[in-house]
């Protein structure tokens, strides 16, 4: 049963994303959404591939800050390979072995083969792998709400407005009350426990690595928010950067819900609903969601050829022994 499960999920996000494209494009103009395509600027598709390029490894940075303070010395080379593997096992392997495992398993051999003396154990590692999806996600979703308030004049549907400004306010309390979480915390416990103080107490003296890490994510998150306004003028699309810094936060966070295969539908849904507010039609709208998927999937790439380059046991084969 524990082998099928992955795959019975997998399946299921399958599907998820199968039918939601398959409705997107039951309803479109196919003629027009592939001349959308055929007539997009290849310069300007490029330049997003070099952007988002650059933004992995400025997100790689940030691991890295987030690593130090947990004792991790693995060099910035090092984690900057081992994001690009994560990126590509999560995009290419859903429900095998995910991008975080990936990481979490060559920089614990990679501390392994190199430590003196320090004890740099998976728990570390994976507490590393998961501060740096925590902070990248947070910074998203505060990035959004301050776009919906620095441009109202963007017509974004309330429901939509009031949920992301009360899921950026929940976030800022949760932030607010991690010193009395830390307080009430059992010594001893459930491992996520265990995990938690283990951060709790890292980051306690190290406050200024978690700020450090939360501006790469800005800068992050400013970058790529910049490579839709390059994307749209890929496809004859003019999309202001200002709506951009709401858009993209968004479609992000929706896409984020583990229920499709890495957003696929999800994020062509997203875009399709907010792109209207510019008077967008769907054709662009689907195009310029799967044109975005399409640039990631490119990219995601190198980190299959650095995964064939590795030297070291893969860890297909031992990914379970050294995680669960």
């Amino acid at each position: 049963m524990k082998k099928t499960k992955p795959l019975l999920i997998f399946l299921f996000k399958l599907l998820v994303s199968g039918g939601l494209l398959a409705y997107f494009l039951s309803r479109i103009h196919i003629e027009r959404f592939v001349d959308t395509f055929a007539s997009a600027k290849f310069s300007y598709i490029a330049l997003a591939l070099a952007v988002y390029l650059v933004t992995q490894g400025i997100s790689a940075a940030r691991w890295m800050t987030l690593a130090r303070p947990i004792g991790i010395k693995t060099p910035f080379p090092d984690m900057v390979r081992y994001y690009l593997i994560g990126m590509f096992f999560n995009l290419f392997a859903p429900g095998t072995v995910g991008g975080d495992v990936s990481r979490v398993y060559y920089l614990v051999k990679d501390e392994e083969a190199h430590a003196k003396g320090r004890a740099v154990t998976t728990v570390h590692a994976a507490m590393s792998v998961l501060m740096d999806r925590g902070i990248g996600m947070l910074v998203m979703v505060w990035l959004g709400a301050a776009g919906l308030l620095l441009f109202p004049e963007y017509s974004i549907p309330t429901p939509v407005r009031t949920a992301v400004l009360l899921l950026a306010l929940a976030i800022l309390a949760g932030v607010l009350l991690i010193p009395l979480v830390q307080r009430v915390l059992p010594d001893d416990g459930h491992q996520l426990l265990v995990k938690l103080r283990l951060a709790l107490r890292s980051y306690r003296t190290h406050w200024h690595a978690v700020g450090v890490a939360a501006l790469f994510s800005l800068v992050v998150h400013l970058i790529q928010a910049w490579m839709h306004v390059a994307m749209g003028r890929a496809l004859d699309l003019d999309l202001p950067f200002s709506f951009c810094i709401i858009v993209y936060p968004l479609v992000g966070t929706f896409a984020a819900i583990p229920i499709s295969v890495n957003g696929l539908g999800l994020r062509e849904g997203g875009y399709v609903f907010l792109l209207a507010v510019l008077g967008i039609g769907t054709e662009k709208a689907v195009a310029f969601g799967i044109l975005l998927f399409l640039i990631v999937a490119l990219d995601s790439l190198i980190g299959g050829l650095l995964f064939l380059l590795q030297k070291s046991p893969r860890p297909t084969t031992v990914a379970s022994e050294k995680v669960g």
